[in-house]
């Protein structure tokens, strides 16, 4: 027997709890109109936990060394190295060790409603969620579907590189330890955080 989808109604559909689709929610029942996020991951998304959050996270230790080391006094009281491992739990910190508690309920609080699952726009203004509940959820917006999905980033051809192990930003800032050798290919604003901390990393 198949069962019929569970209707909801909203003003906004928004599919996709990163930072771009949690503004958009916000500013919409800011304005006093109803907003309902579908996510199949960790609200808040790729920034919160593996973007610009943990790379923040990463980066400062080796900053704050690298400055401590460039001035008199200071360079003669620090060690040369990071601790990697303590590095990593700091990150884990930032990260709230992957865990979306405190989002969802910033969520609850504002009035954002939140569907976990996967959303696909079906006709216009229409979405259908197949929830990761069990259920299936037909969605009606009044005014418009938000696509906020994000992005993931793809392998290069390069010859070799198959060869390889190959990280994406997921798994660079969400490694357990810290690599023996790492290149760095692009230079968008994920790849230019990751340089720093793994240059940090090399000199230890």
């Amino acid at each position: 027997m198949t069962l019929e989808p569970l209707q909801r109604e909203f003003d906004v559909i928004v599919i996709g709890a990163g930072a771009v689709g949690e503004n958009v929610a916000d500013r919409v029942v800011q304005g006093g109109l109803t907003a309902v996020l579908i996510e199949a991951e960790l609200v808040g998304g790729e920034c919160s936990y593996w973007a610009c959050m943990p790379s923040k996270a990463l980066l400062r230790p080796g900053t704050a060394l690298h400055g401590a080391q460039s001035v008199p006094g200071a360079a003669e009281a620090v060690t040369l190295t990071l601790d990697a491992a303590a590095v990593l739990k700091r990150r884990d910190y930032f990260t709230a060790n992957w865990q979306d508690d405190s989002q969802v309920k910033w969520l609850e609080d504002t009035g954002i409603e939140l569907i976990r699952g996967h959303g696909w726009i079906t006709a216009p203004r229409t979405v259908e969620v197949a929830g990761l509940d069990g259920n299936t959820y037909g969605l009606k917006a009044r005014h418009a579907v938000v696509l906020a999905t994000g992005s993931t980033p793809t392998t290069p051809p390069i010859d070799g590189l198959a060869d390889l192990q190959v990280w994406g930003t997921r798994e660079a800032t969400s490694a357990r330890e810290v690599p023996e050798r790492l290149a760095v290919i692009g230079g968008a604003s994920r790849a230019a955080s990751w340089r720093r901390p793994s240059h940090a990393w090399a000199q230890t």
